[in-house]
């Protein structure tokens, strides 16, 4: 049997092998473990570094977005600019656009340095921007006076503005970068920029043109409805002077008294009388001929006194035409948001074509009431009445059934634009031979309680 120290000298090797094992294994793990918390470390990095650039392309979208999107050339280029910044520093940056029949570039705001418009125009001239034009490329040019002057190195950038292919000018930039620290990233960000330029610029431009039109097209509406406004005050010109004409005999009358030395009971209450229905006449007749607006200017409108202020510009021919005219307007009626005079003409050109459509006389009865959120008022007339072929031609522009020189066709097709211009809606029953009714909603004035 062996002894103590025989057993400890076998097993000594064996326990040095594995305490040599143990160290080895100690030190792997730590490299192990150093190694993982440094790939950790650099993962951390790079995670952060790649939610640090989408959050800058997030921001690029963003402010892409407005550029291409934008309605006004300050917009554009202020934004623009805060995008090149992100891409490389800039001193100062404008948008140039290509004029071609005078073979120049036109800034497309104010330049605040007017180097910058020099130094587009003579690049134009030199033949740098056709070449970028042609080639569809970016260039970078040295600033040379900058760089005689100063001493400082600096460069302007030319990116041409592509749309759908075809260049329609430059983007100019002025920055202190070296063009050796120009990256092909760095180029093809402001390329991507300057596309995205050109989209806004032709956005801007058809927002332009579209406004043009759109005024035109009101100018020229509003040319029509004040046409047809005199129209009808020419149609109703024997009403209008019977009306002027009967207080003037009065007070000619009056005055003829008074030169004779005959004093009238209560003369100077009947002079003022009839002043006062002459002045009344005199503002009806201005207020109602007067020009329209381009824009329906709306507010609080009594749609009765508009009534009957029509009523009395046409009572006095239509009576002598055989034609009554009946009211029946309700007494509590609120305001409509409206404009008393576009409203008047509407209810002029539905008068004038009921007297037309009852040449042996009839009647006219006009109500107003109030139903739900709205005022709804009836025209009807006890005239020859509309086929039903017919009908639904009515409300087109320059369609009339009366006879030749008797009618524009334009009357209805203006009272239902103004009536939708007033958020209202404008309709017609009729039977042949029996009459016809045009019903008209026009939405209150409601006002928080």
């Amino acid at each position: 049997m062996k002894s103590r120290n025989e057993l400890l000298d076998e097993a000594l090797p064996q326990f040095e092998s594995f305490i040599e094992s143990r160290e080895k294994y100690i030190k792997a793990l730590e490299t192990t473990i150093q190694a993982l918390r440094q790939e950790n470390a650099n993962f951390n990095k790079n995670n952060l570094a790649i939610r640090s650039s989408i959050d800058e392309l997030v921001a690029m979208q963003r402010l892409s977005n407005i550029v291409s999107t934008a309605v006004s050339p300050e917009t554009i280029l202020a934004t623009l600019f805060d995008l090149t910044q992100q891409v490389i520093p800039v001193l100062e940056s404008n948008i140039f656009l290509l004029d071609s029949t005078s073979n120049r570039l036109l800034p497309l705001a104010p330049v605040h340095d007017p180097r910058l418009k020099e130094e587009a125009q003579q690049q134009l001239e030199s033949g740098i921007c056709d070449w970028v034009f042609d080639e569809k490329k970016t260039v970078i040019i040295p600033d040379l006076e900058s760089l005689v002057a100063t001493g400082t190195a600096k460069n302007f950038v030319i990116v041409p503005l592509i749309l759908r292919n075809r260049s329609i000018g430059i983007y100019l930039i002025h920055t202190e970068k070296p063009q050796q620290d120009f990256s092909n990233q760095d180029i093809q960000l402001l390329s991507v920029l300057a596309n995205q330029a050109a989209a806004g610029v032709e956005n801007w431009r058809t927002y332009e043109e579209l406004a043009n039109a759109n005024k035109q097209l009101k100018s020229s509406e509003a040319q029509m409805i004040q046409a047809a406004k005199l129209a009808a005050i020419g149609e109703l010109a024997a009403s209008i002077v019977h009306e002027i004409k009967n207080p003037v005999q009065v007070l000619m009358l009056q005055m003829d008294m008074m030169q004779r030395g005959v004093a009238l009971p209560n003369g100077l209450d009947l002079v003022r009388q009839h002043v006062q229905r002459l002045s009344t006449i005199t503002k009806r007749l201005m207020n109602f001929s007067r020009n329209v607006s381009e824009d329906v200017m709306t507010q609080p409108t009594d749609i009765n006194k508009a009534i009957e202020d029509v009523v009395a510009m046409v009572q006095h021919e239509y009576r002598t035409d055989k034609i009554d005219i009946e009211l029946a307007l309700s007494t509590d009626l609120p305001m409509v948001v409206g404009n008393s005079n576009y409203l008047q003409q509407v209810f002029l050109n539905l008068a004038i074509n009921a007297r037309d459509a009852m040449p042996r006389g009839g009647k006219i009865f006009i109500s107003s009431m109030l139903e739900g959120f709205s005022v709804t008022v009836r025209f009807s007339d006890t005239g020859s009445g509309i086929t039903q072929e017919n009908i639904d031609k009515i409300f087109q522009p320059f369609f009339t059934t009366k006879g030749e020189g008797k009618g524009t066709g334009l009357g209805l097709a203006i009272s239902r634009n103004i009536i939708a211009q007033h958020q209202g809606h404008i309709r017609v029953e009729s039977e042949l031979n029996k009459g016809t009714t045009f019903i008209i909603t026009l939405p209150i004035r409601r006002t928080l309680q």
